[in-house]
């Protein structure tokens, strides 16, 4: 059995939340961090991220993609994996950038307790992250990601309709269904390593500032499917009819989490 955890992630366009990405998934203890710049040219947004990675297990790679067209995400992320040595035994993490994970024990013991049983995947919830009084505020290099976006919500389940069930952890043999990491092909992933289901969080810190350009940009422009769009229609709706995120609405059941936890012991 494997001890290896490898992150991988795909950038398209602006690399803010990259540091702190990069600094999480250090201090959680993975072995390498694989990011792959997706863009028309190799241009700044390869250099930043390339720059941004150099203090870190990371490695960048680039691979030539229309704007935001992902069709192809699954094979290039595969190809990347395969090039930096991930086998079938290995852990990895398929992530988006604006995902942070949260464990309730250290990564090793979950890990060691997931090759005790022969696990093969493990899954996780999606909770949104969000600024004071629901504005899309800047990603600044200060204070930490999650005192930034303290407030967590379900924007994207109650109100965006969306998916938000998560495979946080899974071996290199295991497919994703459809290449994405919302279930799996070939794994079971319902027995928790340590803990109840709902101590593997995913927090999602998409709601930052110019998301909402960056949606209708995507909306105009790029070859997404109508699931998602519709998604995004959702968003730019409430926002526009609200001037921000309204976390006073019971729906969204909006509460206060700060800093992000990295344990060292296991949860009773």
């Amino acid at each position: 059995m494997s001890n290896r955890v490898f992150t991988i992630t795909t950038v398209y366009e602006d690399p803010g939340l990259l540091p702190h990405f990069l600094d999480h998934y250090t201090r959680l203890g993975v072995d390498r961090i694989l990011v792959v710049v997706r863009t028309r040219d190799r241009d700044d947004l390869f250099s930043r991220a390339v720059a941004q990675a150099r203090s870190y297990p990371a490695e960048v790679s680039w691979f030539p993609s229309d704007y935001f067209a992902d069709s192809d995400k699954a094979d290039v992320e595969a190809m990347v994996l395969s090039d930096n040595g991930v086998e079938p035994d290995d852990y990895v993490m398929h992530l988006d950038l604006d995902e942070f994970h949260e464990y309730p024990a250290p990564l090793a013991t979950i890990v060691a307790e997931m090759n005790r049983h022969d696990d093969w995947a493990l899954r996780g919830w999606l909770v949104d992250r969000i600024a004071e009084g629901g504005r899309l505020a800047p990603i600044r290099p200060a204070p930490s990601i999650g005192e930034q976006f303290p407030i967590a919500s379900h924007l994207t389940d109650r109100l965006l309709c969306g998916w938000t069930q998560k495979i946080m952890l899974c071996r290199g043999r295991v497919e994703l269904h459809g290449g994405v990491n919302h279930d799996t092909c070939n794994a079971h992933y319902d027995r928790v390593p340590i803990g109840s289901p709902g101590d593997y969080i995913v927090h999602h810190f998409k709601w930052t500032e110019g998301v909402d350009s960056r949606l209708q940009a995507r909306l105009e422009r790029a070859a997404i499917g109508e699931i998602y769009a519709d998604e995004c229609r959702r968003f730019l709706a409430s926002y526009r009819a609200n001037g921000q995120i309204d976390l006073s609405d019971p729906l969204l059941e909006s509460r206060f989490l700060g800093a992000l936890s990295y344990r060292t012991d296991p949860v009773g």
